[in-house]
């Protein structure tokens, strides 16, 4: 899909966004694999911290000093901007963050992502009839629970309850939204990667983030990435190991690796509710 221009270098980060069951830890895997002249990767890669998230708890707290656990939502959300700059004063190249929050505001207007400490975007998009299916499963509801969680204004993840999370709140909005407020982008260079375009052509999707990343990656550094990160390979470690993130021990997380199930497993009429609150969005990324 889109890329506009690249990463240049200097302090920062680049965002690497994708609505939750995207693909973002294939490729987040995949990144890691072309960073490293293709080596393959192993799971211990994520946990050493590799492309952590842009709400780790922690992180913002050592940040800032300070006990997230004392504060409201909306006085986190007001310090994140914050939290963002301290951390790039620590680092002279581009620093590489995952999320799955929706590109929002402060309570008092600011961008909770500011402008000024972002050097790009790499938003990673799949088709929501797919991604209902996929969510259903990983948060183990009903689909229909999906499709409407999918459209909420008010989706977040790690939010309510009695638990305090590692994470921070993730306000996700609705799935069409959450696409439009980071590829309708500000005058930040920014690449689309459409999770199908991976699942038919990985060396393709590989090779051109490298580029925007500004990363050298020859054909041997590219087809190591595709190789070390097939699904057949990552199901096969998660067998053998676990997975940290799977939501339960009796449930994969790296599912099938495949597009279009949801031809076979979504009725008619759970089809024309996703095509009729996110259609002009999934007209704009070719899904309809």
């Amino acid at each position: 899909m889109t890329t506009h221009r690249h990463v240049t270098d200097g302090p920062g980060f680049v965002w690497v966004v994708a609505y939750p069951k995207s693909g973002s830890t294939w490729l987040r895997l995949a990144l890691w694999s072309l960073r490293h002249q293709g080596a393959a990767p192993d799971f211990q890669v994520l946990d050493q911290g590799w492309m952590t998230m842009a709400s780790n708890r922690s992180i913002f707290d050592r940040s800032l000093g300070l006990d997230s656990a004392a504060l409201t939502d909306d006085e986190i959300s007001m310090l994140r901007p914050a939290a963002f700059a301290r951390q790039v004063a620590l680092a002279p190249q581009p620093q590489l963050r995952r999320t799955h929050e929706a590109w929002t505001l402060t309570p008092d207007g600011r961008p909770v992502f500011p402008h000024e400490h972002t050097r790009g975007i790499i938003y990673l998009v799949r088709d929501p009839r797919d991604l209902a299916i996929s969510n259903a499963y990983h948060w183990r509801i009903d689909v229909d629970a999906a499709i409407t969680m999918m459209a909420k204004a008010d989706a977040a993840l790690d939010a309510g309850g009695a638990t305090l999370y590692t994470q921070l709140r993730q306000p996700l909005g609705p799935w069409a939204d959450h696409v439009e407020s980071w590829t309708t982008a500000r005058d930040i260079p920014c690449m689309v990667l459409r999770y199908e375009d991976m699942l038919a052509d990985p060396h393709d999707a590989f090779g051109r983030a490298a580029a925007f990343l500004n990363w050298p990656a020859d054909a041997a550094t590219v087809e190591g990435a595709v190789r070390g990160t097939r699904f057949g390979r990552l199901q096969a470690a998660e067998d053998e190991t676990g997975f940290a993130n799977a939501v339960a021990s009796d449930r994969r997380f790296f599912g099938r690796g495949r597009a279009q199930v949801w031809r076979h497993d979504l009725s008619p009429s759970q089809v024309a509710w996703i095509e009729a609150r996110h259609g002009d969005v999934m007209a704009r990324f070719g899904y309809l």
